[in-house]
């Protein structure tokens, strides 16, 4: 019969069959002596991506020897996480290069 009411306890929240929304993260680290930054896209914890991450040997970028800013025959200083150029700003350099949703934090 159809009167115009819902049955509530036939009706499955939407959210138990929405597949998980992936998170985009942007991960540096050193490998083998190599700086690498890599952006994935993943529904598992970042926790998990870290342990893997950990297991291949990799070592986040402050506990691994890190190249100091060098100064570009202009006096500009290269960032010491991406190698580019720093642009000046009001309070000294700052690295221009975007990472996940933001910017670099490196200055100098």
């Amino acid at each position: 019969m159809n009167d115009g009411t819902l049955n509530v306890a036939k009706v499955t929240a939407i959210e138990s069959k929405k597949p998980a929304t992936p998170a985009t993260h942007t991960i540096s680290y050193v490998l083998d002596g190599f700086l690498i930054t890599t952006q994935l896209e993943t529904t598992a914890p970042i926790g998990d991506v870290i342990a893997r991450l950990k297991a291949i040997g990799a070592e986040p970028p402050a506990a691994a020897p890190r190249p100091e800013a060098s100064a570009k025959p202009d006096g500009a200083p290269l960032c010491p996480v991406h190698g580019s150029k720093m642009k000046e700003g009001r309070r000294g350099y700052y690295c221009p290069k975007k990472v996940g949703d933001g910017y670099c934090k490196e200055t100098a």
